[in-house]
Parts: C-alpha cells; sequence; structure tokens
C-alpha cells in the first residue's frame, strides 16, 4: 500500500513543475517589449537603405545587360532613364521592352545624359554618364548612390550619405 501512496504524490509533483509561471511569462514579454521598442526604429532605416542599395545594384545589372545586347545582337541599343517617373526601360536581345520602376522611397536625382547609347563593340556613343539615385533612410540621413559609366562601358558606383 505504500508504493500506491507513492505514485499519486510524484504524479501532482510532476504536474506543478511542468510549463511556466505567469511571472515568467510577464517577464518574458517585458524583455522582448523592450527589445523591439529600441530595434524596430534601426530595422525600418536598414531596410529603408536596403532599397537605395537595391535599387542600385539592379540599375547597374540593366546597363551590364543593354550593353551585352548591343554586343550580342551587333545593334546599338539604348537604355532610357526617367528621372521625373523614376523608372527607366531598355529593349532585351528578344526584342521585349524592359521597363522598371523605382521602390517607393527611391528616386533619381539626376541621369545625364538620360539616354545611354551602347553600340556594337560594347563603348558607350554618348560619351560617359552618370546616373544618381537617393533615397531618405531617417530624419537626419539620405543614402546617394552614384553610377557612373564610362566611354568603353565600364560601370562604377560609389556611395554617400547626405542630408535628406
Amino acid at each position: 500500500m505504500t508504493i500506491r501512496n507513492r505514485e499519486p504524490e510524484a504524479r501532482t509533483r510532476r504536474r506543478a513543475e511542468a510549463g511556466f509561471s505567469i511571472v515568467e511569462m510577464l517577464l518574458v514579454l517585458a524583455i522582448m517589449g523592450i527589445f523591439i521598442t529600441f530595434a524596430g526604429p534601426a530595422f525600418t532605416e536598414s531596410y529603408r537603405a536596403y532599397k537605395v542599395r537595391s535599387a542600385a545594384q539592379e540599375l547597374s545589372v540593366a546597363i551590364r545587360a543593354v550593353r551585352q545586347v548591343a554586343v550580342s545582337t551587333r545593334a546599338a541599343s539604348n537604355l532610357l532613364v526617367n528621372t521625373a517617373g523614376g523608372s527607366y526601360s531598355w529593349t532585351d536581345a528578344k526584342g521585349k521592352t524592359r521597363n522598371w520602376a523605382l521602390p517607393v522611397g527611391v528616386s533619381f536625382i539626376s541621369a545625364t545624359p538620360s539616354t545611354i547609347t551602347f553600340v556594337t563593340n560594347g563603348t558607350v556613343s554618348t560619351g560617359s554618364a552618370a546616373i544618381v539615385l537617393q533615397g531618405t533612410v531617417n530624419g537626419s540621413r539620405a543614402d546617394r548612390w552614384t553610377l557612373t559609366l564610362n566611354t568603353v562601358g565600364q560601370v562604377t558606383s560609389s556611395f554617400s550619405m547626405v542630408a535628406p
């Protein structure tokens, strides 16, 4: 009979020890709240900076693609930059027009010239070009990317932080 008396006591003890107490749960929620309060704005700023950087990288890839189309099709190929509309377009090797819009919050500051023409050997017939993109990260900082294209078709990019 002593064995039967010990079993219910062990089961009761295990049930009481299972799970978390309300104090432990509230403590975890408080710590998470503090973390989110301080980390949330940093994540938002990182995302805005990412949008500007990725827009510059996508435009750089498009410039290289337009150059490749000119070389592979042995015909001049153009990249048209619409600074007011925040978009750019080009025609691929199959003759399909590719239109790209900048993400919300990212804009063109300048594009000189607004039409970049590559000839059959991959050089730029319109001379060197510069395209500047900018996006506001927070109230005191904007990220600016400048894509520079030389006459032989080489694209370089530079980054700077400026006041919005």
